[in-house]
This record gives structure tokens, sequence and C-alpha cells, in this order.
């Protein structure tokens, strides 16, 4: 139950489906838990608005209102500090190291044709921000899908195999994941041993400023859920079912 509306089971499979191509039943217990959690803080979201008709959205409009409403109902999260950031590279000495570096920005698309159409949109000048801000699944959408400043070993291999042979502006073939089907974007490229000390500082900000927003996006979620009210019964559930709002 959130905000007195019931969720149930089918909503729940329809969801999944939806994301995965795939059963409830037949998604890895640990996808099937994240999503079942990922679709409780987005019903929170749509409960703690303001208009009524948000609660009966159907799936397909459910992720983009949810982006437009979070800014509306949460606080901007902090910027980092010097002293966080001095904290991040003095904790990750790898940061600091020379290997090529990319800086990069991704959609998420639930199939293969959908990310195909939309790479052939942003080929043909379409903005890949205001994309991302339609289209895309990616937990930062709203924010174009930046995702910052990589090098070698910090994507999963497939991932790497489509990114590090574009040039700065390349757009890549869809790659696929368990979330769906992704589309990345080189937007700044830099050879090894070019300018170590601002790009680690600037990956720092990237790493720092993700970790600030999410705790703060977690808080806020908390902070409605308490609101509206959440009840979970995971009784029977085929993953692991909990309240991810209990002691926030």
């Amino acid at each position: 139950m959130v905000g007195g509306r019931a969720i149930t089971v089918a909503e729940l499979s329809s969801f999944v489906s939806a994301q995965t191509g795939r059963e409830l039943a037949d998604v890895p217990p640990d996808l099937g838990a994240a999503l079942f959690e990922r679709y409780l803080e987005d019903s929170v979201v749509l409960a703690a608005s303001t208009d009524p008709a948000d609660r009966e959205l159907p799936a397909p409009l459910r992720s983009a209102r949810v982006r437009d409403l979070l800014p509306t109902l949460c606080q901007p999260p902090p910027q980092p500090t010097d002293v966080q950031l001095d904290a991040y590279l003095a904790s990750h000495p790898e940061a600091t190291t020379h290997g090529d570096r990319l800086h990069i920005r991704q959609l998420i698309l639930p199939d293969e044709a959908a990310a195909q159409s939309a790479r052939e949109r942003i080929r043909n000048g379409a903005d890949f921000a205001a994309l991302s801000r339609e289209l895309s699944r990616a937990p930062n959408a709203a924010a174009g899908g930046e995702i910052g400043w990589i090098e070698r070993g910090q994507l999963p291999p497939e991932f790497e195999a489509a990114v590090f042979g574009l040039a700065r502006g390349e757009t890549s073939q869809p790659v696929a994941s368990n979330a769906g089907w992704h589309v990345f974007q080189v937007t700044d490229r830099i050879a090894a041993g070019s300018g170590p000390d601002a790009v680690a500082r600037e990956r720092a900000r990237d790493a720092v400023s993700a970790e600030l927003a999410e705790r703060a996006r977690k808080k806020c979620l908390g902070t409605l859920a308490a609101r509206v009210g959440v009840r979970v019964d995971c009784v029977g559930a085929t993953f692991a079912c909990h309240n991810p709002f209990e002691g926030q």
C-alpha cells in the first residue's frame, strides 16, 4: 500500500516485463528486488503529487512524470566542497592514474529498436540531453544522462568496447544489459598523461556529486514515504522483498 493505494503483484509484474522483456518470475532475484524498490519509489513520488491523476498514470508515463515531479518535491543536493574533494582523492589514489579518459553520457532504452532510433536522431542533430529527458530510463535521465569521466576498468567490458573506440562527439551502437539497451556518447576525450590533476579533480567532483545527489534523493524519498504512508506485505515474494523506507 502506498498512499492508501494497493500495488498488486500483477502491476509489479507488468512493470518488470516492460523494463526487462521477461516475467517477474523469470528475472534474477536481485534484479526483481531492485525493480520492486524502484517501483515503490516511483509510487511514493506520484502519491506525494498534488495532482490526484498522477496516482493512476499508466506505466509508460510514470517514469517521465516522476522525473518531473522529484525536483519540485525535493531540495536540490548540496554541491561538493573542496574538503570533500580532497578527501575523495586521498582515499581513491586510482583517481590520479594517467590512462586515456573519456567523458561520457548515456541513454537507456527498453529495446534495441528504440535504442537504434534514438541513436539515429542524435546522429541527425537531435539534442542528447533533451532525448535523455524524453526517452531514457537511466536514473540520471533528467540530468542529461551524464556519467562523467571514466577510464578503462571502470565499466563492464561490453560497455568499454563500445565507448573507447569513439572519438569526441561520437555515439555508440546500442549495447544490451539487464537494465535495457544503452546508447553512449563521448563528449570529451583526454589522452594518457594529459592534465592529470585537473581531470582527477573533475572526476572526484563527478563522483562526490553523484554520492551527494543519491543521499539527498534517498532522504527525500524517506520523508515523502513517511508522509504518504507505505506498507509492504512480502508473503510469497520470489525476490528479496522488503520495505526500503523502514528505518529511514
